[in-house]
């Protein structure tokens, strides 16, 4: 069995570690931590990929710097 758990750092808690646990009793397991790559969930959702596209078209167009906060996406 294998699975991904993709979560926010300040989210751990000894309760995933405990699920790990669970899920896995008594294994040697591989933990690899990285960095996640957000690309494939804002692409996943049309209203993020069409304003992501809409913006690197102007981008494109005006070869200006568009700058947002999180605060301002959709």
């Amino acid at each position: 069995m294998e699975t991904t758990i993709r979560i926010n750092t300040d989210m751990l808690t000894q309760e995933i570690v405990d699920g790990i646990k669970k899920m896995f009793p008594h294994k040697t397991v591989d933990i690899i931590i990285q960095p996640a790559d957000d690309t494939d969930y804002i692409l996943s959702n049309p209203a993020y990929a069409r304003e992501l596209t809409e913006r690197i078209d102007e981008y494109k167009i005006k070869k200006e710097i568009i700058s947002i906060k999180a605060g301002d996406l959709l």
